[in-house]
């Protein structure tokens, strides 16, 4: 059996490898162990070795969810240890009973009026008794870090594109001729952008960041672009196709539609990523929003003499 063991000193912790002349594997910590008297120690199990992962009388991760501190693998939960707090790498657990009302800990405030919790941090047996207004993060009834960054992407002032259009929407343009597509480049229409959502202990920020616009023209035809696309200057292009972003022509006039026009939809799909502050915890998810405008397309006339 291979196991290595972490011992946490007060300012470092020093590893130890019974090697067996085995290739170790990347640092995982299993179980933490602290004696009555002593530092507390960490074991850490082969991967995929028999019993591994649990410590005795319960603990381990908690489905697929994965916990980190100082860099190392720990259980998210331990029998008498309580929930880690991924923010500050300490564990904490509902004291019980509640100290009297005349405890210190409650620096002069009412029981019920927030909590005390017990506080294990590694390289600490007995903990420390601390009072907080609201359940620390990765305990029940906390918010959880996906939750959070689910607030901090709302935060995210992503917007739909804000549309070019040649020819424009003040104007006509020809059937057959091209359609220029874009979008100013903003942090809000294109990214990157960053909001961050707090509470006490906890903090995560999310990014977002552009990748593609899809461009619904109204008469059948999808553009999928993955760049902003490209501002049209008449004196510069002329009657030319967009080199970056654009349709080739409508078939046929706008007549028929309501208005006399075709309805355009720009879809920007955004990719946001989300992080723990301190690390451990991180997320991704994509996110879409959409800007409408409407474009005159008219049939060429032919003059003859």
């Amino acid at each position: 059996m291979l196991k290595r063991i972490l011992r946490d000193g007060a300012a470092s912790v020093v590893v130890t490898i019974v090697m067996l002349g085995l290739p170790v594997a990347a640092a995982r910590a299993d179980y933490w162990v602290c004696p009555p008297v002593g530092p507390c120690f960490v074991v850490v199990e082969t991967p995929g070795e028999e019993g591994g992962g649990a410590p005795p009388g319960g603990g381990g991760g908690t489905g697929t969810q994965e916990c980190t501190s100082g860099g190392i693998v720990v259980p998210c939960w331990q029998a008498g240890w309580g929930y880690l707090n991924p923010a500050d790498g300490c564990y904490y657990i509902l004291e019980s009973p509640q100290p009297p009302a005349d405890d210190p800990v409650w620096e002069g405030r009412e029981p019920g009026e927030g909590a005390v919790y017990r506080q294990r941090c590694f390289g600490s047996t007995i903990g420390d008794l601390v009072w907080r207004a609201d359940p620390p993060p990765g305990t029940p009834g906390s918010l959880s870090p996906a939750e959070l960054a689910a607030r901090a992407v709302r935060e995210l002032p992503m917007q739909g594109p804000q549309i070019g259009i040649s020819p424009s929407e003040s104007g006509a343009g020809l059937v057959g001729l091209p359609v220029w597509l874009w979008t100013a480049v903003t942090p809000q229409t294109w990214g990157p952008i960053t909001a961050t959502a707090s509470v006490p202990g906890l903090s995560v920020t999310a990014r977002g960041q552009a990748t593609k616009i899809t461009w619904d023209l109204g008469d059948g035809q999808i553009i999928v672009c993955d760049n902003p696309g490209t501002r049209y200057d008449k004196a510069k292009h002329g009657a030319s196709r967009s080199p970056t972003c654009g349709y080739d022509g409508y078939s046929r006039s706008s007549r028929a539609q309501p208005d006399g026009r075709y309805a355009v939809v720009a879809t920007t799909t955004w990719q946001v990523d989300w992080w723990v502050a301190g690390g451990g915890v991180t997320g991704a998810e994509t996110v879409t929003r959409e800007s409408t405008t409407s474009i005159r397309i008219d049939e060429l006339q032919v003059v003859t003499g």
